[in-house]
């Protein structure tokens, strides 16, 4: 795989599409919040010899469209492209001859390195063996891997507590319905956090909602591994940790816009954990229906 020009976006939207399959759109490598993601062409008109995958990975189509030809030996497999299409590749593979016509688009690769797949998994897998799969959807998958590049280009601006999320929930349900060609096991069934680690918890989530905060903080003040601590802490508030991380900060932050004059609203964004101004204006009127400004001066 050639690494191109790597270039300064914040959509995978934004790329450019290429005739060339070799060509890499963006390059993000991996890191203790995110898996490696990387933006690839689909081609509207493009062969290549002698294609290889080294690791075990997935293929998320963003845009494109049409057909695609895979030939191994005397075998050719006809094969369709659409938007949200996956694509799992078992480590090993290799075809001797790739093509596709139709219209240009772009797709997401996830590679699923050994040592990424048990750093993220935080031991619960030491390795995803996943089968070989053309054609696929699962919107599951196609969601969390679209957004986590999304949120990988853009530099994380969800925070490191969102893209570890995006990465072991991505890495979960892999194991969980592909690992190996497996039949889907029942999930696991978790308890739930105790008073006094629940009040561990907000309080540390409080006095630092300006900080990063990151999965093995948050466990790690309860004793807890971070793949066991995430879904604990779902079963015991109904939603994710960055989801509530979230909330604090929003709630936080209004009760700063409402009472404290003397900050500007961009001040107050990154005391309360926000990458901008632009992102706290964003969560604010998804979440709570109203802009910053307006919480400042009570205008409806």
């Amino acid at each position: 795989m050639r690494e191109d020009a790597l270039v300064d976006i914040s959509a995978i939207a934004d790329l450019p599409v290429s005739n060339d399959p070799l060509a890499v759109l963006a390059h993000i490598p991996g890191s203790t919040a995110c898996l490696p993601v990387s933006v690839m062409p689909i081609p509207g008109n493009g062969r290549l010899i002698n294609e290889g995958h080294p690791h075990a990975r997935i293929y998320v189509a963003e845009s494109g469209s049409g057909r695609r030809w895979y030939r191994k030996g005397s075998r050719t497999a006809q094969l369709q492209t659409a938007p949200l299409m996956i694509e799992m590749c078992e480590k090993g593979l290799s075809f001797d001859e790739c093509r596709w016509e139709g219209e240009a688009g772009r797709c997401v690769l996830i590679d699923l390195l050994d040592s990424d797949v048990e750093s993220h998994s935080h031991g619960e897998f030491n390795a995803i063996n996943l089968p070989t799969r053309h054609e696929l959807f699962d919107e599951k998958v196609s969601t969390i891997a679209l957004e986590l590049a999304n949120q990988a280009l853009r530099g994380l601006p969800d925070g490191r507590l969102y893209s570890q999320g995006l990465s072991m929930t991505l890495l979960g349900w892999l194991g969980q319905h592909y690992n190996g060609g497996r039949r889907p096991t029942e999930p696991r069934r978790f308890g739930v956090l105790g008073s006094s680690q629940r009040a561990r918890i907000f309080d540390l989530i409080r006095s630092n909602l300006g900080q990063d905060l990151s999965l093995q903080r948050l466990a790690g003040e309860v004793g807890l591994s971070p793949y066991h601590f995430s879904r604990v802490f779902k079963a015991t508030f109904g939603i994710s940790p960055h989801r509530y991380v979230q909330m604090q900060r929003l709630d936080t932050a209004a009760k700063a816009l409402r009472g404290d004059h003397r900050k500007s609203i961009a001040e107050i964004a990154v005391d309360h954990g926000f990458s901008s101004q632009s992102h706290m204006t964003e969560l604010m009127r998804r979440r709570l229906g109203v802009t910053p400004r307006r919480m400042r001066t009570g205008s409806s």
